[in-house]
């Protein structure tokens, strides 16, 4: 025991650091190198301790570093010094020595002093001093040997006690601690205790008990395993030579049977006659080997067992089936292993509905540790649809016309449904049918509906687009999906011939002229063509929006672009009749038109004509004679054909002329004032007894002739230079002022016969002047009208025609 001692002692003073030494004067040599030793070393009478000093070289290069004693006490020897050791730069060495108690020696603490020098500078240096305690032998003992074992349980208190004997001639105060490494909580039942550590004091030869106690944890995750468990070792460290006593006990847990369920899956979602699984994951968590029990057992919705029902691993409940999978009881699982279980649902063929399962779980030999988790699953109907559709027609659909569309649905939902389609939103000038039969579609199958029907108004234009939007309902009435069918109205060229006239003139040439009607439905463009069974000339007169081949004398085709809906086209062509011919003969005229839209599909008419050969022709030469018959004939006939128009142009003449005189007699009137009527005044006052007297004319001197140069400078002098010219008025505005000058003319003409006949009625009128405001005086005559009183002095001037402007 003594060897452990001192080895334990050692190794304490190796684990010190390097501040716990004791050194004195130090030099520069904290620069160079440095030296670390045990504080202090225990030692008996006779008996040699190996202790140590640590040299660490600071320097950058290598120092050989000698250790030597420098002050020793008479009762100690040293042995192994001095010494030395070249150290590399940065780097330790322990150089060792011993320390040597004499006989004699009284039991007492020493201090022993030591050098360290380099030989790179002898000035630097190192002292380092260790106690010495020339110490006594102790004897202490535990009275038990080895290391003892103890069978535990989990949670429980664990009292130790172990008596220690002291078997050393001199009483000692020994000092306990306890040690482990496993973190249990532990403590002391001793009087004496100071932290971690508790003291007692035993005397020579004396026993004593050593309490301390043990808090034992619960087993977790299968730990401890049973029969295993963590070593405490109990020291004595005696207060005479520091020497240390030891005693191990190794704590064994007993067997703890337990399981647990780890993960759970606690609710399922199933379909209408499906079924699903949820997963659990249960371990053994005891620290035995051990096989476990696990069941199924159904409960309400609060999770209440039902009273009839009993733990299984497979049941019924209300149409439902349930059932254990990888449950068997013979799967032995070792210490805090898991293995995964599966709990199967099958659902009852309904749309809703629920069941509710506990699941148990416990450890054979330890049923009253139950576990117990509480899952569920519910019956959910997902209700979906994909439709496709396949038309056939519906872009290119003739008016009054139908095409087909077949619709088939894929039922993507978890359960059966019946579906059903209905119209939806349909473009104006659609109609569609859709079939009334319903189909019942299992989950994940197809079903194709009866062809659904899509017709075009009679009256829809060519290439109107549009769409149909088709409905699929389900069983509950609402919209699962829709599909939209683009529709597409056809053009439908028709074209027919009417009012058609063919005549022979008297050169021998046929007239055709026919009328063609757009009856179809598309704004269509027309290419005409002309052909004959004999090699004539013939051609159209083509109308003023045609097309045709430039240089032509004779066109025999020709193209017309946007024709209307339901309009006449007429057409116009000539052929001129065989003269040549040896024989009489018919000739064969096809006029063919195709429509722009369907050129493939064209419309013909055949005209025929007549023709003479050549020894029937009548000859040129014979005198023939006037048919005055047939010239009488044809006037009488041009004249009922005429006389409409003629009539129409007469009688059109007459209201012309009688509103063209209204007119002018109209424009008279308006530019004669009424008081410049002197002569129908005067007619109209000869009714009155008061004869008017007589108003001497004004006679004014004749104006003497300017030359015209002469005027042109008096009006630049006296008026400057002319304006500008402006821009001319628009006659949209001309208009309209000359539209309000007239009528306020024709008011003021109004007004003043008014005033007139007023002041007749008075009887206060003078003469024509006396009308006259002052205002309206007559302007000085000119000298043509000088001239022309002069020669009739009884006549009374009749005044200058008043500016309408004025007015």
């Amino acid at each position: 025991m003594r060897w452990a001692a001192l080895l334990l002692l050692m190794l304490a003073h190796v684990a010190v650091p390097f501040a716990h030494a004791n050194p004195a004067v130090e030099s520069r040599s904290e620069t160079m190198f440095d030296a670390v030793a045990p504080s202090d070393v225990v030692v008996h009478r006779n008996e040699t301790v190996t202790t140590y000093i640590t040299v660490h070289n600071r320097g950058t290069v290598n120092q050989e570093l000698r250790i030597e004693a420098l002050s020793i006490p008479s009762a100690l020897d040293i042995v192994g010094l001095p010494v030395s050791e070249v150290v590399v730069p940065n780097h330790l060495r322990q150089l060792t020595f011993g320390i040597h108690a004499n006989a004699s020696a009284a039991f007492q603490n020493l201090t022993a002093t030591f050098i360290v020098t380099s030989d790179i500078d002898p000035t630097a240096n190192k002292t380092i001093d260790i106690d010495v305690m020339i110490a006594p032998y102790s004897n202490l003992s535990f009275g038990v040997d080895g290391v003892s074992e103890l069978i535990v349980d989990e949670n429980v208190r664990t009292s130790v006690a172990v008596n220690i004997s002291n078997n050393a001639s001199l009483l000692d105060n020994v000092t306990f601690s306890l040690y482990s490494a496993s973190g249990w909580t532990w403590g002391w039942d001793m009087a004496n205790t100071v932290g971690d550590v508790a003291h007692a004091i035993i005397g020579v030869n004396q026993l004593r008990y050593v309490y301390f106690w043990i808090e034992i944890p619960s087993v977790e995750n299968g730990k401890p395993l049973a029969n295993s468990g963590p070593r405490f070792t109990l020291s004595a460290t005696s207060a005479l030579d520091r020497a240390v006593t030891q005693w191990s006990v190794d704590l064994k847990m007993n067997e703890k049977r337990n399981a647990s369920i780890d993960a759970i899956e606690s609710e399922l979602t199933v379909a209408p006659n499906q079924d699903g699984r949820l997963y659990a994951v249960v371990r053994n968590v005891g620290n035995t080997p051990n096989t476990l029990n696990i069941t199924l057992q159904a409960t309400d919705s609060s999770g209440q067992l039902l009273p009839s029902t009993s733990p299984s691993d497979r049941f019924n409940q209300s149409g439902w089936v349930v059932a254990l999978f990888g449950g068997l009881e013979d799967v032995s699982l070792e210490p805090n292993e898991s293995r995964t279980i599966e709990i199967g649902f099958q659902a009852p063929n309904a749309f809703s509905g629920s069941v509710h399962v506990q699941l148990q779980v416990f450890a054979n030999g330890a049923k009253a540790l139950l576990r117990t988790a509480q899952i569920s699953a519910t019956i959910q109907r997902t209700v979906d649809v994909e439709a496709t559709y396949s038309e056939s027609g519906c872009e290119n659909i003739k008016p009054n016309e139908s095409c087909s569309v077949s619709l088939s649905v894929k039922n993507t939902g978890n359960a059966f449904n019946t579906y059903v389609l209905r119209a939806g939103e349909v473009t104006d000038g659609f109609t569609v049918d859709v079939p009334v039969a319903s189909r019942l579609v299992q989950a994940g199958a197809n079903g194709v509906f009866d062809d659904v029907l899509v017709t075009a108004d009679g009256n829809a234009v060519a290439f109107w687009t549009g769409s149909a939007v088709v409905e699929v309902l389900g069983d509950d009435g609402t919209v699962l999906t829709t599909v939209s069918v683009p529709l597409k109205v056809a053009p439908e060229i028709k074209w027919t011939f009417r009012n058609v006239e063919e005549q022979v003139d008297a050169k021998g040439r046929l007239n055709i002229a026919m009328e063609v009607r757009n009856e179809g439905n598309a704004v269509d463009g027309l290419i005409v063509q002309l052909q004959s069974s004999h090699l004539i000339d013939m051609g159209f007169i083509p109308p003023e929006n045609a097309v045709f081949e430039d240089g032509l004398q004779y066109p025999r085709s020709f193209e017309i672009n946007d024709i209307p809906l339901n309009s006449n086209f007429t057409i116009r062509a000539w052929v001129q009749l065989p003269q040549d011919q040896p024989n009489n003969g018919t000739v064969f005229v096809n006029t063919t038109i195709r429509s722009r839209f369907a050129p493939e599909l064209p419309f013909v008419y055949t005209s025929t004509g007549d023709y003479l050969g050549q020894p029937w022709q009548p000859k040129p030469d014979e005198d023939q004679g006037v048919a005055w018959g047939e010239m009488a004939a044809t006037a009488v006939a041009y004249l009922k054909a005429w006389s409409g128009v003629l009539l129409a142009i007469a009688f059109a003449g007459l209201v012309i002329y009688k509103a063209v005189v209204d007119r002018d007699r109209r424009l008279e009137q308006q530019q004669v004032l009424p008081y410049q009527e002197t002569s129908t005044a005067d007619d109209w006052m000869k009714q009155f007894e008061k004869e008017p007297e007589a108003v001497e004319p004004v006679r004014t001197e004749p104006l003497q002739a300017v030359p015209k140069e002469t005027y042109e400078a008096m009006f630049r002098h006296a008026h400057g230079l002319p304006a500008q010219a402006q821009s001319p008025v628009e006659p949209g505005l001309v208009n309209a002022a000359t539209i309000v000058l007239d009528q306020r003319t024709e008011e003021r003409n109004k007004a003043q016969a008014d005033d007139m006949l007023a002041a007749l009625q008075r009887n206060e009128i003078a003469s024509s002047h006396a009308l006259l405001e002052p205002e309206q005086a007559a302007p000085p005559m000119t000298t043509n009208e000088s001239a022309a009183t002069e020669g009739t002095a009884e006549v009374a001037p009749r005044p200058s025609r008043v500016d309408d402007l004025e007015f």
